[in-house]
């Protein structure tokens, strides 16, 4: 029985990648390897959207849960193109060497492929990132020249803040007191003053013991965890749909969310979704702040029904505004596939 479930698992796992066509690219003298998703049931795309990943070593479908959303927009005659980060697949480099800056190079080089292999005009070109990409999207959003449109899921303004929010839900949800709360968070405070410091990796392990990050880890932490967005998001050229699940166990949506309408930019346009987790997976099935392989199994059996229910109809009500589907919707079943997948 097991084994018949994960063969299930994996063939609709599949199905949203059918007729993709993978690519390589160089830049930074490295090798890219991703895949290009044509729209379904025809060869001209109206737009293309490049998929810009979160934090940990991804590869282009982000361990299945990008083709729940791959399907909505291939069948609205979007194209889609990820790619795996580098030192993951058959991309070259380190990802963890990686500056958020040198992240948007990355972007660039892609976005400039795929606008000259397959004629997609700058103002077709689409940014759908995802966490912290949210310090790699916002900037590239001042680049009108580049792109058209940019859609972020669960980003945050600040890394250190960012981190807190994070250490508070982890300790709660594992069941500490106020007071045992409280002292986590002096600790990580008391973390962030120490590595404003400057220290030498040999300095901070002696400091941190057995907790301590690995080598590479410390290094992408030291180059990135000032970052903050709040320029970034002035600089906003193009338009932009910001998204957050209200029970974000990764993420203070709720802080980020009204942050926005304290602050209203013209070309951006926010939402708070119901029942909604850090990726827009339905919070009453995926409660848990980690994703483990039961998490994973379940996602993959219910495909788009793992999402939070308003998620693709916003997501597409809002493309729609911007003028970017341009064909009728493939009829589906309830379970998300396309009449011509089954």
């Amino acid at each position: 029985m097991k084994t018949v479930l994960l063969v299930l698992c994996w063939v609709s796992l599949m199905l949203p990648g059918a007729h993709a066509e993978p690519f390589q690219l160089r830049h930074d003298g490295k090798r890219l390897s991703g895949q290009y998703l044509p729209p379904l049931g025809q060869n001209t795309p109206s737009a293309a959207v490049l998929f810009v990943h979160g934090d940990s070593a991804m590869p282009y479908d982000a361990n299945g849960y990008y083709p729940l959303i791959w399907q909505t927009l291939r069948q609205q005659g979007i194209a889609v193109v990820s790619w795996d980060k580098p030192g993951v697949g058959d991309s070259e480099g380190n990802w963890l060497a990686q500056t958020m800056a040198q992240r948007q190079q990355e972007v660039l080089a892609v976005a400039k492929w795929v606008q000259e292999t397959h004629g997609i005009a700058p103002q077709r070109t689409g940014l759908f990132g995802f966490s912290q990409a949210g310090w790699v999207v916002p900037a590239l959003a001042a680049r009108d020249d580049r792109f058209g449109f940019a859609i972020g899921v669960g980003f945050a303004t600040n890394w250190v803040e960012q981190g807190r929010y994070y250490t508070r839900i982890q300790h709660s949800q594992n069941g500490a007191s106020p007071a045992q709360i409280a002292e986590q968070l002096r600790l990580f405070d008391a973390e962030i003053a120490f590595l404003r410091t400057g220290p030498a990796y040999a300095e901070y392990v002696s400091r941190a013991g057995e907790d301590a990050m690995s080598p590479e880890r410390f290094t992408f932490v030291m180059k990135n965890f000032l970052t903050d967005a709040r320029q970034d998001y002035q600089r906003i050229r193009i338009p932009t749909l910001l998204l957050w699940g209200e029970d974000d166990l990764n993420v203070d949506a709720r802080y980020e969310y009204q942050f926005w309408q304290h602050q209203p930019h013209p070309k951006v346009t926010t939402a708070l979704l119901r029942q909604a987790s850090h990726g827009l997976l339905n919070s009453d099935v995926f409660p848990q702040q980690q994703f483990g392989v039961w998490q994973w199994l379940k996602m993959t059996w219910l495909q788009e029904e793992a999402l939070t229910e308003a998620f693709l109809p916003t997501l597409m009500g809002w493309l729609r505004e911007q003028g970017i589907p341009e064909t009728e919707a493939v009829p589906r079943h309830r379970n998300g596939l396309s009449l011509n997948h089954i």
